[in-house]
C-alpha cells in the first residue's frame, strides 16, 4: 500500500511540476498607502491611468492576478467575521437569529495539495480557493477526510 501511495506521489509530483511551468508567475502585491478620501481618489485615478497606458496592468487587474495591499495609514481589518448577536424571542415572535458561521479559511494559488491542508488550522471547517485553482487528488481526499467544505470565489 505504501509503495502505490509513493508512485502516487510521485506522478502527482511530476503533474505539479508541469501545471506550475504553465502558469505566469504571480504578481507581487503592490503596496498602497491610503489614509482618506483624498488618497483613495488619487488611488482610483493612478490605477485608471496605468490601466489605459498598459493592457498588461489592465488584464492582470481585471484577472485578480495584481494585488493591492494596504501599508501604513488605515489598518487592514485583522478579521472581517464579526459575530452576529444572538437575539432571544419570545414564542410568540419569529426567530430572526442567524446560524453560527464557520470557521473559514482561504487559499489564493492556483494548486492545493495535500500538505497545504494538512496545514490548514484544525478547527477549519471551510476553504475558500479561487475559481480556476485545482486541487489535487490526495488534497480532496484529505478535505473530505477533515469534513472541509471546499468553495470557490470569483477572482
Amino acid at each position: 500500500m505504501s509503495a502505490l501511495r509513493d508512485e502516487i506521489r510521485n506522478i502527482l509530483r511530476e503533474e505539479i511540476a508541469a501545471l506550475r511551468s504553465e502558469i505566469a508567475p504571480a504578481r507581487a502585491p503592490e503596496a498602497v498607502q491610503i489614509s482618506g478620501s483624498a488618497d483613495l481618489d488619487r488611488f482610483a485615478r493612478d490605477l485608471l491611468m496605468r490601466a489605459q497606458s498598459d493592457p498588461e496592468f489592465a488584464a492582470a487587474v481585471t484577472s485578480g492576478a495584481q494585488r493591492f495591499e494596504l501599508s501604513g495609514g488605515m489598518p487592514a481589518p485583522a478579521n472581517t467575521y464579526a459575530p452576529r448577536p444572538v437575539v432571544h424571542h419570545t414564542p410568540a415572535q419569529h426567530s430572526t437569529a442567524q446560524p453560527p458561521r464557520t470557521k473559514a479559511a482561504e487559499l489564493t494559488k492556483t494548486l492545493v495539495t495535500e500538505r497545504d491542508i494538512d496545514a490548514l488550522d484544525s478547527s477549519a471547517k471551510v476553504l475558500r480557493v479561487p475559481k480556476q485553482c485545482r486541487l489535487t487528488p490526495l488534497a480532496n481526499d484529505e478535505a473530505r477526510r477533515r469534513g472541509i467544505k471546499i468553495e470557490r470565489f470569483a477572482t
